[in-house]
């Protein structure tokens, strides 16, 4: 009896291993490194015509990685549209990738946006197949809102992850240090 007991609380300890492993979230993809040339892709403007990353070569290029259903998304797009009236006669180019959505209620978007704003919004193609898309799986991002601050020769300046003063904070400091007057 003793035995079966033992055996039992065995089992059950190598079972609950088991489960709390197999519960376990895989860890994060890491973002591109500062420095690292950032991948090409090809994105879709509401009229269906392609964008390409290496179309705005030799500009600064902010991308910001969003979708319709995200809130820090909508809370970042107030600070995101500042930066673009601010900073596009200097030479930057703001660019939404709506990511992990729906190609309906990014069209929707468009003409009722819930945040107006006046900057570039294109899809990615591979739409909810999150682990096909531009974000995942070129940029290794895991959580949106993430913005990529690419340099005129198509580096990495600059990544951050969501919304508020400290990434808006650390956002802006990447843009003065680019030589942006803010």
């Amino acid at each position: 009896m003793k035995n079966r007991a033992f055996l039992f609380a065995v089992l059950a300890c190598v079972a609950a291993f088991f489960l709390s492993r197999a519960a376990t979230p895989s860890a994060r993809p890491s973002l591109l490194a500062i420095g690292a040339m950032a991948p090409d892709f090809v994105a879709l403007r509401p009229d269906n015509s392609e964008v390409k990353l290496s179309d705005f070569r030799g500009k600064m290029v902010l991308v910001d990685f969003w979708s319709t259903w995200c809130g820090p998304c909508k809370a970042a797009m107030p600070h995101m549209e500042r930066i673009h009236r601010q900073l596009a006669s200097q030479g930057l180019v703001v660019v939404g990738v709506c990511v992990w959505d729906d190609r309906a209620k990014f069209d929707a978007w468009q003409t009722q946006p819930e945040v107006p704003t006046s900057y570039l919004k294109i899809f990615d193609p591979a739409g909810k197949a999150s682990a096909t898309g531009i974000a995942k799986k070129l940029y290794g991002v895991s959580g949106i809102p993430t913005f990529y601050l690419i340099d005129k020769e198509g580096k990495v300046a600059f990544t951050g992850v969501g919304s508020g003063s400290g990434t808006e904070g650390a956002l802006d400091t990447a843009l003065a240090a680019a030589g942006f007057k803010l």
